[in-house]
């Protein structure tokens, strides 16, 4: 039976405004308004749900219009701070208004919420807020036809991609791509990609940062809800993209190649016809994720910043908080010397 922590509530009669708490166990409704309000993989229900986040302490803020679901913010309250479960979607500063507002009249010992791996939105916000830069999403929103798309990249990368392809079909004949539903990859096939891109960070002399543990949670959540693209020779899988999907958005997990073909540019050339192959299933947006590299951005990838936020009931709040506030000055450092070693 789901229990609702309060009756929704009209705000305001003439606008049509409403907003509700709603505490564990959530309703299901809210799984798929949750999906199609901000198409994030990373604050879906299969990725909470594998990744151990959906406890009884988690509650869910509604916002409505006229009847609609226009807002949905996910959040714990642990001690004398709320923490936003939503990740990796961009937030209306109003939306985020409402519910800080909301929190801090519901729980009066509140003082910060924090909110990580987002974008703030817009003008109205008018609390106390702290933002530092986290990370990043380097995101194609993809056109009608693929042929639009590779009309929007430069002249340059057209090139590539048909002197790439063309070589690579020349010096291996058999060379193939296809696209594997993740209810039917093996544990081979995920086992193959990820011991490529070992493989090509070793070349490289960097480490590969991904733990066991992370790889099953991985494989799991491809499982349910993603895919593999690979590109074949003689039946061998020597490049691959592992990608979820979430309503019409698709976000890059791994690519990987096979070192021994790297003249042939195989991880590019797979991550080309991936697009292709979104945008004629009717995908809208494909997510390379974080991390600069040339080929995301030479295929059409714009960078788009994410922050960890806080704010705050007040600045005096704030001053009440000093961890809170060395967490951030931290992080905005960190961030900063990444900044400098890249450039």
């Amino acid at each position: 039976m789901q229990t609702a922590a309060f009756v929704p509530k009209i705000l305001t009669e003439k606008s049509g405004l409403a907003a509700e708490f709603h505490r564990w166990p959530l309703p299901g409704y809210l799984w798929p308004a949750l999906h199609g309000l901000y198409q994030s993989i990373f604050c879906s229900e299969p990725h909470l749900r594998i990744h151990g986040s959906l406890r009884p302490d988690v509650q869910a803020w509604v916002a409505r219009s006229n009847g609609g679901i226009t807002g949905l913010i996910l959040f714990q309250v642990k001690g004398r701070v709320a923490r936003v479960i939503n990740e990796m979607h961009a937030i209306d500063a109003p939306h985020l208004k409402r519910f800080a507002q909301a929190v801090f009249r519901e729980y009066a010992h509140v003082g910060a919420i924090c909110l990580h791996a987002i974008r703030i939105e817009g003008d109205g916000l008018s609390l106390p807020l702290l933002q530092t830069e986290f990370s990043e999403d380097y995101l194609l929103s993809l056109p009608d036809s693929a042929s639009a798309w590779k009309a929007s990249l430069s002249s340059q990368t057209r090139e590539k991609i048909r002197y790439h392809y063309r070589r690579s079909c020349r010096k291996q004949p058999d060379l193939s791509f296809r696209q594997i539903d993740g209810s039917e990859m093996s544990d081979a096939q995920f086992d193959r990609v990820l011991q490529l891109s070992q493989a090509r960070m070793s070349r490289k002399g960097r480490s590969f940062n991904m733990s066991e543990h992370e790889a099953k949670r991985l494989r799991a959540m491809v499982r349910e809800c993603g895919q593999l693209s690979v590109i074949e020779i003689q039946g061998e899988i020597c490049a691959g993209l592992l990608c979820t999907r979430l309503e019409k958005s698709i976000f890059m997990h791994v690519i990987a190649h096979d070192p021994r073909h790297d003249d042939l540019r195989l991880g590019f050339l797979c991550c080309a016809l991936t697009i292709e192959a979104a945008i004629a299933s009717h995908a809208e947006r494909f997510h390379f994720l974080w991390g600069f590299y040339d080929y995301k951005t030479r295929l059409g990838g714009q960078r788009q910043s994410l922050y960890r936020a806080i704010v705050f009931r007040s600045w005096w709040h704030g001053l009440t908080h000093p961890v809170l506030l060395a967490g951030q000055m931290a992080q905005r450092a960190r961030r900063k010397i990444r900044q400098w070693r890249h450039h």
